[in-house]
């Protein structure tokens, strides 16, 4: 290679390389970025903590299973007192009730919660709405938003007890959802049925 042709390939590159500087658009020049470090405040993540959190309000325990029934049925289940049956119902869950009674057309109707055994953590629960309340049922109601009837069998209440009834809305669907369960360990399945009971 010439030293003559090496001059003429070097000066061709850079008036291509000035031609290309002048066509640009201003937005397409590289100007180096000043990046200001940002600190997370401890106030900040508590407050989203906090919002995370579902909210809600304990029940109105409307009534408790029959001592009677559950005897004649040979039950096998020990009733906490009455002053300790605990369900909280948050209030998209009690929002969502009254919708539902609202479209029925029935204000009597409930959302029936069950334990079952199965799934892929030993229990999973079982969410259906009921017209009815049988004699082994806690009736619960939220206590300003009404109707909102939940009804849970004494041997399902045995091992919720304390828990919160919440209405989920998600970009896969919308569902009611039992949350923050004592008896539960650890944080279940992801899909927010099966869990494994405490030993």
């Amino acid at each position: 290679m010439t030293p003559t042709f090496t001059r003429l390939a070097s000066f061709a590159l850079q008036q291509r390389a000035s031609l290309c500087q002048r066509n640009l658009p201003p937005l397409l020049h590289f100007r180096p970025r000043h990046h200001t470090p940002r600190n997370f405040s401890v106030t900040h993540l508590q407050k989203a903590t906090l919002a995370s959190q579902v909210q809600g309000k304990p029940t109105l325990l409307l009534s408790s299973p029959s001592l009677e029934y559950l005897e004649r049925e040979e039950i096998d289940v020990d009733l906490p007192p009455p002053e300790e049956v605990k369900l909280v119902i948050t209030d998209r869950a009690a929002e969502r009730l009254r919708s539902i009674a609202a479209q029925q057309g029935n204000s009597d109707i409930a959302l029936r919660i069950a334990v079952e055994s199965g799934g892929c953590h030993g229990y999973q629960y079982k969410l259906e709405l009921a017209t009815e309340c049988s004699p082994d049922d806690y009736h619960f109601i939220h206590p300003t938003l009404q109707p909102s009837n939940v009804v849970v069998d004494a041997v399902s209440l045995s091992l919720l007890n304390g828990s919160t009834l919440d209405y989920a809305t998600e970009l896969i669907g919308s569902s009611f959802r039992v949350e923050d369960n004592p008896r539960a360990k650890g944080s279940g399945c992801g899909c927010g049925v099966s869990w494994e009971l405490k030993e």
